[in-house]
C-alpha cells in the first residue's frame, strides 16, 4: 500500500477510492480483487502535469495522454490493469463506482462531492489490482449524506447566468456563451464562480488549473 501511495504522490495524484472490485467488473476480470481510483485531489497535481512532455508538445488532449502514460506505468508496476474515464464509448462508470463505494455524493451543481476534496477532484485512471483493499485504508461512512440540502447553497447565487437554477440540469451553452464573451469576468480569469463558492473541500483547488480549463471551455463554443 505505501508503494502505491508513494507512486501516485510523485505525480501529484491521490487515491480517491479503493474498494472491492464492483460486480460488473469482476464478471469481466475475475482475477481482480480491488479497484483503486486515482486522480487529482487537493494541491500538487497541476505543477507536475503542466511540466510534462504531453502538456507542452502542442498536441491534442495533453491531460488524457499524460494520464494514460502514468496509468500504464503503474498498472505494469503493480500487476494490474488501467481503466480510463475518457476512453469510449462505452465509458467506464467512474462516478457510479465512487458513489456506490460511499466516496462521493451528487452535488446541487451536478458534479460529485468527494468526502475529502469536495468538488475539487477528478479521476485520471483506475487500477484493477490482483490484491484486496488494505485494512489500513480508511473507508468513508457508507451513510454519508449530501451536505447540499442543509447548505445555504452559495453556488446557486454566485452564477452570473443562473446556469444551475434548474434542478438536475446544467445550462452549458448559456454558461459557455457568457464565459467566451466576457474574458475579463471572474468566471474566465479565476474559474467557475459557483464551484469556487462551494464550502466543501475549500483550499483544495489550484488557480492555474482552473484558468487553463476555463480557457479551453471558452474556446469550445461554436
Amino acid at each position: 500500500m505505501p508503494d502505491i501511495h508513494n507512486s501516485l504522490t510523485q505525480y501529484g495524484l491521490r487515491v480517491l477510492s479503493w474498494q472491492p472490485t464492483p460486480v460488473d467488473l469482476h464478471a469481466q476480470y475475475p482475477w481482480a480483487q480491488s479497484l483503486l481510483m486515482a486522480g487529482q485531489g487537493g494541491q500538487g497535481y497541476w505543477p507536475i502535469l503542466s511540466q510534462s512532455p504531453e502538456f507542452n508538445d502542442q498536441a491534442k488532449d495533453p491531460i488524457d495522454r499524460w494520464s494514460q502514460r502514468i496509468g500504464e506505468q503503474l498498472a505494469e508496476q503493480f500487476y494490474g490493469l488501467a481503466l480510463y474515464p475518457f476512453t469510449g464509448p462505452p465509458y467506464w462508470p467512474f462516478l457510479s463506482w465512487a458513489q456506490q463505494a460511499g466516496d462521493t455524493v451528487p452535488s446541487r451543481l451536478g458534479m460529485h462531492l468527494h468526502h475529502v476534496y469536495g468538488l475539487w477532484h477528478s479521476y485520471r485512471f483506475a487500477l484493477l489490482l490482483p490484491t484486496g483493499v488494505p485494512t489500513a485504508v480508511a473507508q468513508p461512512n457508507q451513510a454519508h449524506q449530501s451536505p447540499c440540502p442543509s447548505c445555504l447553497q452559495p453556488c446557486l447565487a454566485t452564477c452570473p447566468v443562473n446556469a444551475f437554477v434548474e434542478e438536475g440540469k446544467y445550462l452549458v451553452d448559456q454558461c459557455r456563451a457568457y464565459v467566451s464573451s466576457n474574458p475579463q469576468s471572474p468566471c474566465f480569469t479565476q474559474g467557475c464562480q459557483s464551484r469556487l463558492a462551494c464550502p466543501e473541500g475549500q483550499g483544495s483547488h489550484e488557480q492555474a488549473q482552473h484558468q487553463y480549463h476555463m480557457r479551453i471551455f471558452a474556446k469550445a463554443i461554436g
